[in-house]
């Protein structure tokens, strides 16, 4: 496994995991019927904007494995007065490589020597979010429960990678590292 910070040349490789393990909210939601080439895009667009806080894992020179983290924001996110605060962009980690470390990793590179706080919006479809164990072991604690119906209530199901699924509840939490 190699481990480095992301390069322009990974846009694709990062935007197609992304799209394949999590969809996108970031699309306009005025569009009603969003396909999946249009989704790749958008993250393409997304990724660009901050590509160079990025980091990846290759594997045989394939990246399986990426993570990001904004620039300083300061905002009013979530209702929560934050101050000064840094986001975590997108975690994912090929789903034939999880459960190896890998996305400790993507996090803890895109975590060391921030000294600002770090959110990281999770969710989840079954008792608790997908990555509730990775956030402990990353000393991330929960923040704020945004409930069952955050992305529903938001409009997001139509952009997420489950969006042939019928889900009942997704669970949404924000987490913290200070």
């Amino acid at each position: 496994m190699n481990y480095r910070k992301a390069m322009f040349s990974d846009i694709d490789d990062i935007s197609y995991l992304v799209t394949n393990l999590l969809g996108t909210c970031n699309i306009n939601k005025n569009n009603i019927s969003v396909s999946k080439i249009d989704i790749l895009n958008n993250n393409k667009k997304e990724i660009i904007k901050d590509i160079n806080n990025y980091y990846v894992c290759e594997i045989n020179n394939h990246i399986v494995g990426a993570c990001g983290i904004s620039n300083i924001k300061k905002d009013n996110a979530y209702n929560i007065n934050l101050g000064k605060y840094r986001e975590i962009l997108y975690l994912v980690v090929d789903d034939n490589y999880q459960k190896q470390g890998i996305g400790t990793k993507l996090l803890q590179l895109c975590c060391d020597n921030i000294k600002d706080k770090i959110i990281y919006e999770a969710w989840g479809d079954g008792k608790e979010v997908n990555s509730k164990y990775l956030l402990e072991k990353c000393n991330f604690e929960l923040l704020k429960n945004l409930g069952d119906t955050y992305y529903k209530d938001k409009g997001y199901c139509s952009y997420c990678v489950n969006r042939n699924k019928k889900c009942n509840t997704c669970k949404a939490e924000l987490w913290i590292k200070k």
